[in-house]
């Protein structure tokens, strides 16, 4: 039997073995840390930026949120997931759906939904250089086949985008982007724009403030949002948002928060 002194003099012969090994331990941790690529993550906002994911990298981003609207209804976001593979060095793939609890004003209780499914390629097209911005596209399909019935769009809705990013300095950039949307009940699309200022701050934090507007004939809606990130990791992005509508203040409220995780 192995007695308790016997235990602490093998421990104490040991010691300087285990240190040896946990400090080669974190110098393999800390350079597999240093050869990640960047992690150009879609959260949070609503203004994308051209880069896509790295060749052969899988990213999981996950949000939620809770929206209130000026004629009574309101919407709980349980879960908001993309799923994002970098299929080659300038394109990645994208699939994702939401997982809701909606009520209009007349209505109690929330009601449980899927919103549609929606697949989508994003392609980057140039690298920013000298005063040029970084040019990329995205186009996204939602799929009427799975999805809450109450939440089905007639058709197949699809929308395009066309994303620009500039860094105007090493901690200060400039995203913009335009788009057409469809919703898949009526073949006229709404016009997308928006516009972000992105900054870094010390210790892996960031901060955005975006305007972002959906033009139709039928009525637009002039949008703002704001909020932090911070990366505790290279792999890792928690992020938190507060939006606004510049035509109902004080009507219309909407706050979020998310993890964007590079898995591979």
């Amino acid at each position: 039997m192995v007695t308790l002194n016997r235990l602490e003099t093998l421990s104490m012969k040991n010691k300087p073995a285990l240190v040896l090994f946990a400090l080669l331990m974190l110098a393999s941790l800390c350079q597999a840390q240093d050869e990640l690529p960047e992690f150009p993550t879609d959260r949070p906002g609503y203004t994308w930026g051209a880069d896509v994911l790295p060749h052969h990298k899988v990213s999981w981003e996950n949000g939620m949120g809770y929206e209130s609207c000026p004629d009574g209804s309101s919407t709980i976001t349980l879960t908001s997931t993309i799923i994002r593979y970098g299929i080659f060095r300038n394109v990645e793939l994208r699939i994702g759906t939401d997982f809701l609890l909606y009520k209009d004003d007349l209505e109690t209780q929330f009601n449980f939904g899927v919103a549609p499914l929606t697949i989508g390629a994003k392609f980057k097209a140039y690298e920013s250089t000298n005063w040029l911005p970084s040019i990329g596209f995205l186009a996204e399909l939602q799929l009427p086949y799975v999805s809450s019935k109450e939440l089905t769009p007639s058709h197949l809705a699809p929308s395009l985008y066309m994303m620009f990013d500039h860094s105007i300095t090493d901690w200060f950039s400039l995203w913009y982007n335009v788009g057409a949307i469809w919703n898949g009940e009526i073949a006229t699309p709404q016009a997308f724009l928006s516009l972000a200022l992105w900054f870094e701050l010390p210790h892996n934090f960031g901060a955005f403030i975006e305007t972002y507007n959906y033009l139709h004939p039928d009525g637009n809606q002039y949008m703002a949002d704001f909020g932090f990130t911070w990366m505790p990791s290279r792999r890792v992005q928690l992020d938190i948002s507060c939006d606004l509508d510049f035509r109902n203040l004080g009507k219309y409220y909407a706050n979020g928060c998310g993890v964007s995780w590079m898995i591979n």
